[in-house]
C-alpha cells in the first residue's frame, strides 16, 4: 500500500473513532486554502489591522479638511460694569456763548436774497437785513445746540450677540500639506502592518494546521506500533506457554505493550491540544470538529537564498514600515523648517443677530491677518537638529533590519536544505529499520532472539517514521516563516502543490 493511500485510509479510521466518540458532532474537513480563507475572513487580529486602516482613511480626510475654511457659529451675551458713553457738554459749553454772542451782536453783510421774485433786481440783502437773517439763525442754531443730548450712549450695559465666523488659512509654511503628507504615509505604513500581521497568522496558521496534520499521522505511528507490539505479546504468550522463551521474556513484551498504548494515548492528547490552538487561529466557533485535508508536504528544490534576501529587501513588511517613517521624519524636517515662515489667514465676521448692540458696530467685516513667530528661544533651530538626530537613527534601523534579515533567512534557507536533505535519508533508513524490524520478529518466532531485541527494532521503525513526518512538519513552518521573512507570505499556496511538491 501506498505511503499517500495509506494516509488516507488511516485519516478515515481516525475520523470513525472521534464520531464514535464524540457522538452527535460532525467533522468538517479543511485544505489549508479553506483555513486561510476562514483565517483571512474571521481572525480579531486581521480584522483589527483592517480598521486601524480605515481610521488612518479617515485621518487623511481630517487633515485634508484643513485647506478648506472654517465656519462657526458664536454667540454671546455680555454684561459690563457700566454701559459706554460719549460725554460731549464741554463742547457744547465753548460753542454755545459763540452763537449767543453772535445772534446778539453780530453784524453781517452779503447774504443773497431768498426770494425768486425780487433776487433779480435785488440779488444780495442790504445790511440791515442780511444782519436781522444771520442773527435769527443763529440764535435758532443757539436754542437747537442748548436742546440737544450731548452725552451720547454707545453702547449698553447688558447686550447680545450671534455672529458666522469665517477663518481660512491661506499660507501656513507647509504646515498644513505636511500633515496631509504625514496622514497618507500613516495609511502606507498601517497596510504593511496588515501585511505583517497576515504574514505572521500565516505561519500561525501553517504552524497549527499542519501540527494537527502531524499530530494525526503520528497517532497513525503509535496505534500501529502499538498493533505491532500487542501481536508481537500474543506470539511471546505462545511461546511461553509452550515452553520456549522465559517469564521475563513475556514480562518485557507486556511491559512494551503497556508502553505503546500510552504513547497512543498521548498522541491523541496532544491531537485535542493542536487542535484548540487551530480552532483559536482560525477564529472558529463552530460546534464541528477541523480536520486537515491538505497533506503535509516538502518541494524538490528552492531558489538560492540571494533570491530571496533581495525579494526581503524590497518586499518585508518591517523593512516598508522603517522607510515609511523615514518618510515621516523628513516630512517633520520640512514642517520644522516652515516654522520659521509666517501664518496668514483670511478672517470675516456677519452679525446674523443682536439685542442691544451698539449701532455704531458694523454688520459684517473681513479681513487678512498674519502671525509671524520672530523669536522662541532658539527652540526651533534645536528642533530641526533633533530631526536630523532622527534621520541618522532611522538609517542605522534600516542598516541593522536589512543585516538581520540577511542573517535570518540564510538560517531558514539552511533548514530547508537540511530538511529536503533527511527526507531522503530517512526514507532510506526507514525501509531498512523495517526489513530488519521484519527479520527479528521472525528470528524471535524461532527462539534465535529476544523480546528486548524485537521491541527495539519496531521502535526503531516508529521513530524513523516520526522523524520522517517531523522533517514534513518542520520543512512546512519553516517555508512559511521563510516566505513570511522575505514579505511575500501570499506565495504560499504555490508551493503546496505542483510538479515541485511533494506530498507526504
Amino acid at each position: 500500500m501506498g505511503i499517500k493511500k495509506q494516509f488516507f485510509n488511516t485519516v478515515l479510521l481516525v475520523l470513525f473513532g472521534i464520531i464514535a466518540a464524540k457522538g452527535q458532532e460532525n467533522i468538517q474537513l479543511l485544505t489549508f486554502e479553506d483555513a486561510l480563507k476562514i483565517m483571512t475572513e474571521q481572525n480579531p487580529a486581521l480584522q483589527q489591522a483592517k480598521q486601524q486602516i480605515k481610521q488612518k482613511e479617515y485621518e487623511l480626510k481630517v487633515k485634508r479638511g484643513l485647506y478648506m475654511p472654517q465656519v462657526s457659529l458664536s454667540a454671546n451675551a455680555v454684561s459690563m460694569s457700566e454701559m459706554l458713553h460719549l460725554d460731549l457738554n464741554p463742547v457744547k459749553d465753548a460753542i454755545t456763548p459763540l452763537y449767543s454772542t453772535l445772534g446778539t451782536y453780530g453784524e453781517f453783510s452779503g447774504v443773497p436774497n431768498p426770494d425768486p421774485t425780487t433776487n433779480t433786481i435785488l440779488p444780495i440783502l442790504p445790511d440791515n437785513i442780511s444782519t436781522a437773517a444771520v442773527r435769527e439763525q443763529l440764535l435758532e442754531g443757539g436754542q437747537e445746540i442748548a436742546n440737544a443730548n450731548w452725552d451720547e450712549v454707545i453702547q449698553e450695559k447688558n447686550f447680545a450677540t450671534v455672529s458666522a465666523d469665517v477663518m481660512w488659512p491661506l499660507f501656513t509654511g507647509g504646515k498644513i500639506k505636511g500633515a496631509n503628507d504625514a496622514a497618507a504615509v500613516n495609511i502606507s505604513i498601517s497596510r504593511e502592518e496588515l501585511r505583517e500581521t497576515q504574514g505572521e497568522l500565516l505561519s500561525e496558521l501553517a504552524t497549527r494546521y499542519y501540527g494537527l496534520s502531524l499530530g494525526i499521522q503520528i497517532l497513525e505511528v503509535r496505534q500501529q506500533m502499538l498493533t505491532a507490539v500487542d501481536h508481537h505479546f500474543s506470539d511471546a504468550q505462545k511461546l511461553f506457554d509452550n515452553g520456549i522463551i522465559a517469564k521475563v521474556e513475556l514480562l518485557h513484551a507486556n511491559v512494551s505493550r503497556n508502553e505503546a498504548e500510552r504513547e497512543v494515548k498521548q498522541a491523541e492528547r496532544n491531537i485535542k491540544i493542536i487542535r484548540a490552538g487551530l480552532d483559536a487561529t482560525l477564529a472558529f466557533d463552530s460546534a464541528a470538529i477541523v480536520q486537515p485535508a491538505s497533506q503535509l508536504f516538502i518541494n524538490k528544490e528552492l531558489s538560492d537564498v540571494s533570491f530571496w534576501v533581495l525579494q526581503a529587501n524590497n518586499d518585508n513588511p518591517q523593512i516598508k514600515q522603517i522607510q515609511g517613517k523615514s518618510e515621516l521624519i523628513n516630512i517633520k524636517h520640512k514642517v520644522d523648517k516652515g516654522n520659521y515662515l509666517p501664518t496668514v489667514a483670511m478672517i470675516g465676521t456677519y452679525n446674523l443677530a443682536e439685542k442691544k448692540l451698539s449701532p455704531y458696530m458694523p454688520d459684517w467685516m473681513v479681513g487678512i491677518g498674519m502671525k509671524w513667530s520672530v523669536f522662541e528661544g532658539l527652540g526651533r533651530a534645536n528642533q530641526l537638529k533633533a530631526s536630523e538626530t532622527m534621520r541618522s537613527q532611522i538609517n542605522f534601523a534600516n542598516q541593522k533590519a536589512e543585516a538581520d534579515l540577511k542573517a535570518y533567512l540564510t538560517k531558514l534557507y539552511q533548514e530547508l536544505q537540511m530538511q529536503m536533505e533527511q527526507k531522503s535519508e530517512l526514507e532510506s533508513t526507514l525501509e531498512l529499520a523495517k526489513e530488519y524490524a521484519s527479520s527479528n520478529e521472525k528470528a524471535f518466532n524461532e527462539g534465535l532472539t529476544t523480546s528486548t531485541s524485537v521491541v527495539d527494532a519496531f521502535t526503531k521503525v516508529a521513530q524513523v517514521q516520526a522523524l520522517r513526518l517531523k522533517v514534513f512538519y518542520d520543512y512546512d513552518v519553516t517555508l512559511a516563516k521563510l516566505l513570511q521573512t522575505a514579505g511575500v507570505p501570499e506565495q504560499y499556496m504555490a508551493f503546496c502543490a505542483g510538479e515541485n511538491t511533494i506530498n507526504e
